[in-house]
């Protein structure tokens, strides 16, 4: 017989939850191999209590001795129920006595359960029955039973009162306003987990990542699976340590039922994350022993692992999306015109009677690119400012903390769907909801700026076939989709600018969303790539699912060519694609394919090199209408220099002598003659003492600017514009 002396120390995480390790001892590694010359988890040990000196003072008692996740020197952990049960207490000594004789403890072969009832009472003949089909229903899953157990009452209910009959938690969570598809998605997959007896065979375990953008309602479905009560929750943190991360996991398994929910799966395995790699091989270890198990019982275990991301594809690792891990999604769009108006309805808002329809349809009609917490807090916000009007309006303002507060509550939005009918005299009106709109801003414009410079079609001289076609573009963009393919089938979404530098290709971009009103997502290709792997992928995934979502919109891409190379061994151009650039790339791609995703959304492209362009990038469905963007002719130059000449004081200054001067160069060059003029006149002031309200700019300024100025647009770059446009 070996025997070893701890101190017992505090209880397990967990343990006293559910009372499944209220068997177990938990000592060090090394101290239970040197007590049992193994590492086996079933060995059977006695503990007694010992006192100051050593001399054993209470009665044996046997449990089960395994080893603990984190180091314990010279202690043990013990379940509150274990230590209650034999008497001990927190720092009491105690030995443990191994013996391999009695180490084995025996399978259970037949199990007497008898009625303790006092004065030698016999129980209810009526109930027998029904304590037998329970006992035996719950006493399957017990995974250590002590002879001798006694269960006392501890409470009971008034005799006047039915009593409960215990049972399992449903797991199935409740419907949510505007989130009916995605509830019955994830009661579905609840159901395989609740219910394993109806699904013989099932022999790889698999989790479920609920992803979308901020405020959708990912943290509100967690915490509904939470509250079902089906069994032990585990929830694993961004912030937690990977020991952290492996004993809750291991925890998880070991307590089944159990539900493990992660919340922020991107941040826990942030690239910037020191031990990135092992977080997700525990996670992976986990859904793998997971799946041996079902393949070994032939039904799933009762853990139900659940994560949120933002996204899907670019947030999940590839290897946590394969078979028996992460293999089922469920997306949160934003809500849609229904959807938003069962949310408001939801809310119950002290809105006028006859006109409650009416405004919840144009509230809905008007909230687009709202989540439900953007919802939540405009009419939070409106009733905020019907609140302060109607105190402003009253004479007998209240004098109290107790009258504001009173009429504070009065007119307090309900969050839950009750009856249409309100206790408050006070009415929400359409001017407030107004105002709560202005002020609350949906959260997916937060940080993008959706309004472009003031650039209008009036600011750009001449370039009269780019304005018509731009104009065009954003016309049929408004179309109702029938009519546009009854007349030319799909319509086109995708706009390459190409020309030479200066041209006015990003003024036409900004002049476009300017005149037309859409929301304006301007982006330079260089500043998508990023060192992080994944990282620029995930930008243009994200660029993307913006501007649908506050749609009508455009996104325009300045030098797409820094991120459309061509691939290596494709043509002859002298531009590659990198490996993080190819998969930009194909990202890219994927995305201006998403046709029905993309209504609403108008994708311009400016480049000086076409040339270095993937071909993929120009087929049809993609950038549909190549628009040459060249130097300005003769009438463009005329307009450019008129434009100019009416913000500035000329003296002698022949304009139609300057355009002919001026054949050649680009609309930015032009601006960049008369600035530097305009420094030529400076010069002369300063040389001859002319007095500041005098100075003009004069013919000789220009004359000696053309001078200064090169022309950037050669005849060979004219050339190979023409050429490449021959190809398409």
């Amino acid at each position: 017989m070996k025997t070893l002396e701890v101190k017992i120390r505090t209880t397990p995480p967990g343990s006293d939850q559910t009372l499944k390790l209220a068997s177990k001892i938990f000592i060090s590694r090394d101290a239970l191999i040197e007590l049992t010359s193994s590492v086996d988890d079933t060995k059977a040990v006695s503990v007694v209590k010992l006192d100051e000196e050593g001399n054993e003072v209470s009665k044996p008692r046997r449990a089960i001795v395994c080893a603990a996740q984190n180091k314990l020197a010279k202690v043990c952990q013990m379940s509150e129920a274990l230590r209650v049960a034999c008497g001990f207490s927190i720092g009491d000594q105690i030995r443990i006595s191994y013996s391999p004789s009695t180490a084995t403890v025996p399978d259970a072969e037949q199990i007497v359960v008898e009625a303790a009832l006092p004065n030698n009472a016999e129980i209810d003949a009526d109930l027998v029955g029904f304590w037998e089909a329970f006992l035996s229903q719950h006493l399957v899953h017990v995974e250590t039973l002590f002879p001798g157990l006694v269960l006392k009452k501890l409470s009971a209910k008034p005799e006047d009162q039915a009593a409960e009959r215990a049972g399992p938690r449903s797991l199935e969570i409740d419907n949510v306003p505007g989130r009916e598809a995605e509830v019955k998605e994830l009661n579905k997959f609840l159901a395989w987990f609740a219910k394993p007896h109806q699904y013989h065979n099932q022999r790889n375990f698999f989790g479920m990542v609920i992803h979308g953008g901020h405020g959708t309602g990912k943290t509100m479905l967690l915490d509904m699976v939470a509250k079902t009560g089906w069994g032990t929750v585990h929830r694993i943190h961004f912030k937690d340590k990977l020991p952290e991360v492996q004993e809750t996991l291991l925890q998880a398994r070991s307590q089944q039922p159990s539900i493990v929910l992660i919340d922020g799966l991107e941040r826990l395995i942030d690239s910037t994350r020191s031990n990135r790699v092992a977080v997700i091989l525990a996670l992976c270890e986990t859904m793998d022993a997971l799946s041996a198990d079902a393949a070994a019982k032939g039904e799933l275990p009762k853990v139900v692992m659940i994560a949120t991301c933002l996204d899907h594809v670019t947030d999940v690792p590839p290897e946590m999306r394969d078979p028996g891990r992460f293999t089922r999604d469920i997306f949160l769009p934003l809500p849609d015109l229904d959807c938003r108006k069962a949310i408001l309805e939801s809310f119950n808002l002290p809105l006028p009677p006859e006109e409650r329809d009416d405004i919840l349809q144009d509230l809905s009609q008007r909230t687009h690119a709202y989540n439900a917490k953007d919802l939540h807090h405009l009419a939070a916000e409106a009733e905020f400012i019907a609140l302060c009007n109607y105190l402003g309006s009253q004479s007998n303002q209240p004098s109290t903390v107790d009258q504001l507060t009173e009429t504070l509550q009065d007119t307090t939005i309900s969050t839950k769907n009750t009856s249409s009918s309100s206790s408050t005299t006070h009415h929400l009106l359409r001017t407030h909801l107004d105002a709560a709109r202005k002020k609350i801003r949906p959260s997916a414009m937060h940080d993008v700026n959706l309004k472009p410079p003031p650039i209008h079609w009036s600011d750009i001289g001449g370039q009269d076939s780019v304005k018509e076609s731009l104009q065009l573009a954003v016309a049929i963009s408004r179309m109702p989709l029938a009519d546009v393919t009854a007349i030319i089938g799909q319509p086109p979404k995708g706009f390459l600018l190409y020309g030479p530098p200066g041209c006015s290709k990003t003024m036409a971009a900004q002049a476009m969303a300017t005149e037309s009103g859409l929301n304006f997502f301007a982006v330079k290709g260089a500043e998508l790539l990023n060192m992080y792997v994944g990282e620029s992928e995930r930008a243009v995934r994200r660029l993307f699912e913006r501007a649908r979502e506050v749609s009508p919109s455009m996104i325009f891409f300045d030098e797409i060519d820094s991120i459309a190379g061509l691939r290596s061994g494709m043509g002859s151009g002298t531009a590659t694609t990198s490996h993080g650039g190819l998969n930009v790339l194909t990202t890219l791609l994927n995305e201006m394919d998403g046709f029905e995703t993309m209504q609403g959304v108008l994708v311009l492209a400016a480049t000086n090199r076409p040339q270095a362009l993937d071909p993929a990038l120009l087929r049809p469905g993609r950038f549909d209408e190549l628009i040459y963007v060249g130097p300005p002719g003769e009438d463009a130059r005329r307009a450019i220099l008129t434009n100019i000449a009416a913000k500035r004081r000329l003296k002698d200054v022949d304009v139609e002598k300057l355009v002919e001067m001026t054949d050649g160069y680009s609309g930015a060059e032009l601006v960049g003659i008369c600035r530097t003029a305009g420094r030529a006149a400076f010069t002369r002031k300063l040389k001859a003492g002319t007095q500041l309200g005098d100075l003009c700019i004069e013919m000789e300024d220009f004359t000696t600017a053309i001078a200064k100025t090169p022309k950037q647009i050669t005849p060979e770059m004219l050339r190979g514009y023409a050429e490449w446009e021959k190809k398409f």
